[in-house]
C-alpha cells in the first residue's frame, strides 16, 4: 500500500473535507456565480492501479462548502489517480465563471514545481476552445483564471519577510517562465502565494483568501442577478432527484417541459437555457451535450461522479482475466451500478468516451481505463518470412507550442474511439471474453488495428508527450497502408480537436526504413525539414541516424505513386489549411506595432492589401500592444488584422504556405517565419484522385460530447 503525503494543515482550514487530498501537485478550481460556485480539486500524480488507499478520494468528491471570509461553494474535489483522468475534461474548465488553483509542493526542486506548473496549465489551456473570431494580439476574451500557491513552505525552511509572510527566493523567475509560456492564454495572479502548513491563521492564508474574495467579487459583478425562476429551480431540484428514478439523467426537452409545467408555463427555451447555465456553474445540474446524445441535462452530478464513475473506473473493481484487457460484460456494468438503466447509462459513458460498445458482440463493453495489459505488443512481430517486402510508415503527433505530456487520459479516449472504429468495420465469431481476432487489441499505452492488409501500432511515447502511429502492409498494399495510416491520424487529431481544442499538434514522420529494420532509436522528420528540401529544390532528406537518405514519397506515402502524385507538399499547401491555433499565434507575433514597421501593416502591403492598413490603422493607437489577460480586461477587443489579412489573402489560389513564408523572411520576421515552418501541413492529398486512398471508412467516427 502506497504511503499518504502529509496533508497541509492550512488547505485543510481553507476548505473541509480535503484531508484525504494530497498538496504536493494538485490544482483546484473555484466556480462562483451567484451565491454559490465550485471548487475544483486534482493531482497530475500518477498511482498504480494495484495501490488501494480507503481514504483516497474515488473520481470526483462533491460537497457543498464554505470558504471561511469568502463565501458558499460548492467544492468538486478530483482523485489524483489517472484511472479517473478519462472524465475530466468534462468538468474540469467547462464553465467560464472560475478561479483555478494550482498547488505544488516548495519541497520539490525547482524543475519539479515548474514542470508540475506547467502540466496543469497547459492542460487549461488544451482544455479552452479559441475563438474563431480572433482578437487583437490573440487575445482571448474570457481567459481562465489561475492563482499559483506553494505549499509546505515551512517544511522547505523559507524566511519570512518583515510583514510576516513566507520569502520564496525563485518566486520571481518561476513565475517569469510561466508567464511567457501561458500569460497570453490564462489569466494568472500576479504573485505566487506561499503557505505555511501549520499555521491556519497565518498571513499568507489571509492574503489567499483576501485574493480569492477579490475575484469572486469580479466574477460575481458580471453574472446575472439570481432569479425568481431560478431560486424556485434550486429549491424544486432536490424532489425532481428523487422522481426521477435510478438514472439523474433528463433530455432537455424534458426538462423544459417539466419546468413549463410545474414551475412557469411562460418560461422560453432561450430563456431557460441562461438560467440552465448559471445552475451549471453553481454545481447543482450539468450539461452535457452530443450529437449522439442530444442536450442531456444530468440533475444530480454526484450521482455519476461520486457514484457511478467512482464505482467504474475503481481499482477495487473484480481482477477477472478479461478486465484486464479492459473488457466488460453489460451485466457486470449493470451490478456496478444496479440501479442505474444501464442501456441509457452506456449512451452517456459512450458519449463522453470513457466506454465501448463492442458491435459484433453486444453483450461486451470496453473501457480502455482499465487495462492493465502491459507492452506485450509494443513491436512488430518477426515471425513473417516475407518480411524484407513490407513497407512501414509513420507519424507522430505532438505538442506544438510546450514540451509537456498530453493530459492524462487522451489515450484512454483514443483507444475507444480505435475500438469504435474497429466495432463499426469489422465483424467477427470470436469469444465472448476475446476482442474480435486479427481487428483490435490493446494495452496499457498502445492499440494494434488491421484493415485491408495493413496493420497499425499506436503507441503512447516519449513519457506521455507524443502519440506515435506505425503502420506496415505488403509492398503490393501501398496505397492500402496509406489510407490506414490516414485514418489513424484523422482519428487521432480529430480526438484531440474535440477533447483539447486549444492545444496546438504537430505532425512528425517517422523513418519508413528504421522502422522496417525495428531498430531505435527511430529518426524523426519535423516539417522544417521536408519545408527547407523543399526551398533547396530536393525531394529528399538526410537520415543522419542511418547515414542513407529517404525520399518524400517513402516517408510520406510509403513510395506509393499513385498517392504522392495527387498531393501537394510543404511550401505548395494553401494558406487556408493553416490551423486556427496557429494563426492566433501569428496574430500574436505580427499585431503589436513594431518600431521599425515589421508589423502586420508592412506585411499586408508585401502582399498587395494596402486596403486592410488604412481600415485598421485607426485602432491602433487605442489597441493594448501586448499585455497579458491579468492587466488587460477590454471587454470588446478589436479584431485582430493579421487574421483579417489571411483571411483576405487566403481567397487567392497562389496563397501558399511558401509564399508567406518568404514574406514573412524578406520581413525580417525570423520568429514568425520559424512558427509557421514549425506548425504549417507537410502533405496534402486530393482523395478524388486516389483510388481506394484518402480517408476511406471515416464516416464510423462518433462525434463526441
Amino acid at each position: 500500500m502506497a504511503s499518504k503525503p502529509a496533508v497541509s494543515v492550512s488547505i485543510s482550514n481553507l476548505y473541509p473535507g480535503c484531508e484525504n487530498v494530497s498538496v504536493r501537485s494538485r490544482s483546484m478550481m473555484f466556480e462562483p456565480s451567484l451565491t454559490k460556485g465550485v471548487l475544483e480539486v486534482f493531482s497530475p500524480v500518477t498511482t498504480a492501479l494495484s495501490s488501494v488507499d480507503d481514504l483516497a478520494t474515488r473520481a470526483i468528491e462533491i460537497q457543498n462548502s464554505n470558504i471561511n471570509g469568502v463565501g458558499d461553494f460548492s467544492v468538486w474535489e478530483f482523485s489524483g489517480n489517472t484511472v479517473y483522468h478519462c472524465c475530466y475534461d468534462y468538468f474540469v474548465a467547462n464553465d467560464p465563471t472560475a478561479i483555478h488553483l494550482i498547488l505544488f509542493s516548495l519541497e520539490e526542486p525547482y524543475e519539479m514545481q515548474l514542470s508540475q506548473a506547467t502540466y496543469w496549465l497547459n492542460t487549461l489551456k488544451a482544455l479552452t476552445p479559441p475563438q474563431h473570431n480572433i482578437a487583437f494580439g490573440g487575445r482571448l476574451q474570457n481567459p481562465l483564471k489561475v492563482v499559483l500557491v506553494g505549499t509546505h513552505a515551512d517544511v522547505a525552511s523559507l524566511i519570512r519577510g518583515p510583514g510576516g509572510e513566507f520569502c520564496y527566493a525563485k518566486e520571481k523567475p518561476l513565475l517569469k517562465e510561466l508567464r511567457n509560456r501561458f500569460g497570453l492564454d490564462l489569466q494568472l495572479s500576479e504573485r505566487l502565494f506561499v503557505m505555511d502548513t501549520g499555521a491556519s491563521n497565518s498571513k499568507d492564508i489571509k492574503l489567499l483568501r483576501s485574493h480569492l474574495l477579490e475575484l469572486r467579487n469580479t466574477i460575481l459583478s458580471t453574472c446575472n442577478p439570481m432569479s425568481g425562476l431560478m431560486e424556485r429551480l434550486v429549491a424544486t431540484l432536490p424532489s425532481w432527484r428523487k422522481l426521477t428514478g435510478p438514472n439523474q439523467l433528463m433530455s432537455w426537452q424534458q426538462f423544459l417541459c417539466d419546468v413549463q409545467e410545474h414551475i412557469n408555463p411562460l418560461v422560453s427555451e432561450d430563456h431557460l437555457r441562461g438560467v440552465a447555465q448559471q445552475l451549471h456553474s453553481m454545481g447543482e445540474i450539468n450539461l452535457m451535450q452530443s450529437e449522439t446524445v442530444q442536450d442531456v441535462v444530468l440533475l444530480d452530478p454526484r450521482w455519476l461522479c461520486s457514484g457511478v464513475l467512482a464505482r467504474l473506473l475503481s481499482m477495487d473493481t473484480p481482477k477477472a482475466i478479461h478486465h484486464y484487457r479492459g473488457r466488460y460484460r453489460v451485466e457486470e456494468i449493470q451490478a456496478l451500478a444496479p440501479e442505474s438503466d444501464v442501456e441509457e447509462l452506456l449512451q452517456v459513458l459512450d458519449a463522453m468516451d470513457i466506454c465501448a460498445r463492442d458491435l459484433t458482440n453486444p453483450g461486451m463493453v470496453d473501457v480502455p481505463a482499465l487495462i492493465k495489459t502491459n507492452g506485450l505488443h509494443r513491436s512488430w512481430t518477426e515471425e513473417e518470412e516475407d518480411h524484407d517486402v513490407l513497407v512501414y510508415g509513420g507519424v507522430r503527433l505532438v505538442p506544438a507550442e510546450h514540451l509537456t505530456p498530453f493530459p492524462c487520459g487522451l489515450f484512454h479516449k483514443l483507444q475507444v474511439n480505435l475500438c469504435r472504429w474497429s466495432h463499426q468495420h469489422h465483424t467477427g465469431d470470436d469469444a465472448v471474453d476475446e476482442p474480435p481476432d486479427g481487428d483490435i487489441r490493446l494495452w496499457t499505452n498502445g492499440v494494434k488495428v488491421s484493415q485491408g492488409g495493413a496493420e497499425a501500432m499506436i503507441l503512447l511515447v516519449n513519457h506521455g508527450q507524443g502519440v506515435e502511429i506505425q503502420v506496415r502492409g505488403h509492398e503490393s498494399e501501398r496505397a492500402k497502408c496509406y489510407t490506414l495510416l490516414d485514418t489513424m491520424v484523422t482519428i487521432s487529431e480529430s480526438l484531440l480537436s474535440s477533447t483539447l481544442p486549444g492545444l496546438l499538434p504537430a505532425r512528425y514522420y517517422l523513418s519508413p526504413q528504421q522502422l522496417q529494420e525495428q531498430h531505435g532509436p527511430i529518426m524523426v522528420y519535423q516539417p522544417k525539414d521536408f519545408l527547407r528540401a523543399q526551398t533547396q529544390g530536393e525531394s529528399s532528406l538526410s537520415n543522419t541516424m542511418g547515414g542513407y537518405r529517404e525520399s518524400f514519397s517513402s516517408i510520406l506515402a510509403f513510395g506509393c505513386a499513385e498517392v504522392y502524385n495527387h498531393s501537394r507538399q510543404g511550401r505548395d499547401i494553401h494558406i487556408s489549411q493553416v490551423s486556427l491555433l496557429a494563426r492566433r499565434k501569428l496574430c500574436r507575433l505580427l499585431d503589436p506595432p513594431d518600431a521599425l514597421g515589421k508589423d502586420w501593416c508592412l506585411l499586408a502591403m508585401n502582399l498587395g492589401l494596402t486596403q486592410l492598413v488604412a481600415k485598421h490603422s485607426s485602432n491602433l493607437s487605442t489597441t493594448p500592444t501586448n499585455e497579458s489577460p491579468a492587466t488587460n480586461t477590454d471587454p470588446s477587443p478589436s479584431t485582430s488584422p493579421t487574421a483579417e489579412l489571411l483571411k483576405d489573402w487566403s481567397v487567392r489560389p497562389d496563397s501558399t504556405v511558401g509564399v508567406l513564408m518568404g514574406k514573412l523572411r524578406e520581413l525580417g520576421r525570423r520568429d514568425a517565419a520559424d512558427f509557421l515552418l514549425k506548425t504549417s501541413p507537410v502533405f496534402r492529398v486530393q482523395v478524388e484522385g486516389v483510388v481506394g486512398g484518402g480517408r476511406a471508412g471515416l464516416g464510423g467516427i462518433r462525434p463526441h460530447l
